[in-house]
């Protein structure tokens, strides 16, 4: 008997000790994986902020030279819709709860766009002018903001699909700060 239940407990044991390496495993894999898809998206954002800020650069230059604005012909405008959308599919696929923010982000280039064609407009209107500089501060900043958002995020594990979250501490107060400002 005792030889038969020191056999049931090695057996047990085994399996206990495979079971929690794969389960220590399988959490670092996936770790790992959203760590990777967190530094995508940031990168990302990143480039479309970068690119969007280079776009009003050159369309204002143009406007200033007395051209006119063409807001989808010029400054690779694709390549900037195709990595917009990608932002978008690795928001909704990864990280959904960072909607907010990219909804802050296209209002903040909508109303900017806005702001170059009045600009284009009013050509002598020094407000024009400043209106357009302000906004285009205003639409980095909302970049800048879901750049945090996207780190904090990855922090607190918001963006885990199965909402595995880190244990709380400063950056879970600092993302409700940061949800609340929003």
């Amino acid at each position: 008997m005792s030889l038969s239940l020191s056999i049931l407990q090695i057996v047990a044991c085994a399996a206990t000790a495979a079971m929690t390496t794969y389960l220590i495993v399988e959490s670092r894999e996936r770790r790992q994986f959203f760590s990777a898809k967190a530094e995508e998206l940031y990168t990302l954002v990143e480039t479309v902020d970068r690119d969007l800020t280079d776009y009003f650069a050159q369309s204002y230059w143009l406007v200033a030279e007395g051209h006119s604005y063409l807001p989808h012909t010029e400054f690779a405008w694709s390549k900037l819709m195709q990595d917009s959308a990608k932002l978008r599919m690795l928001v909704g696929f990864y990280f959904a709860s960072l909607w907010p923010q990219v909804k802050r982000c296209d209002a903040a280039v909508s109303t900017t766009v806005d702001a170059l064609q009045q600009f284009q407009n009013n050509q002598g209107d020094e407000s024009a002018l400043v209106t357009l500089d302000n906004l285009v501060v205003e639409m980095r900043d909302a970049f800048d903001a879901l750049k945090h958002a996207v780190v904090v995020a990855h922090r607190d594990g918001r963006g885990h699909p199965l909402g595995l979250r880190r244990r709380p501490g400063a950056s879970a107060a600092q993302s409700r700060a940061l949800r609340a400002a929003a």
